[in-house]
């Protein structure tokens, strides 16, 4: 359990490093490190993306956990910020679920799946502490895929590789 909050201390870091505000908040009911940055950029249709990267620690990562917060960090991130998603503006939650192992099928439901809504979306991302895996969405998504450099980036400057 140690390591698992060394970990997430690591993450916090490294959102502030990479121009996060950092806070802890409950989502889901479930106690998260959030960080939560804007951008602009022209490359996106000349839209501002909200960025929250949401990161909670449990023993075990499963689909049903994975899933389940993955939509509660997506419902948190568009009642934060997503009050005009569509103008011009979108939210974008990564949700992280540190675990001391993760099973198999959460980490292909991480590398399969993102949880969508109208201008908004959840980047599932699993890491597993026992073998350094660190498992999130592989390909290019049809809806959102001017996004998809940006979420890699920030999935790699703000997850410690262990």
């Amino acid at each position: 359990m140690t390591e698992t909050r060394q970990y997430v201390d690591d993450i916090s870091s490294s959102l502030r490093a990479a121009g996060y505000a950092v806070e802890l908040h409950a989502i889901g009911g479930w106690p998260t490190l959030t960080g939560y940055r804007a951008d602009f950029r022209l490359r996106w249709m000349a839209t501002k993306l909200h960025t929250f990267v949401c990161v909670r620690s449990v023993p075990v990562v499963t689909v049903d956990e994975l899933s389940a917060f993955a939509t509660a960090s997506l419902e948190y991130t568009k009642a934060a910020k997503g009050a005009m998603r569509g103008a011009q503006s979108g939210v974008a939650a990564i949700a992280v679920l540190v675990g001391e192992t993760v099973e198999p099928a959460a980490a292909e439901y991480a590398r399969k799946e993102l949880v969508r809504h109208f201008a908004a979306f959840a980047w599932p991302v699993t890491v597993d502490l026992s073998t350094g895996q660190r498992s999130s969405h592989q390909g290019r998504p049809a809806i959102g895929a001017i996004y998809t450099g940006w979420m890699r980036k920030q999935i790699a400057a703000t997850l410690p590789a262990l």
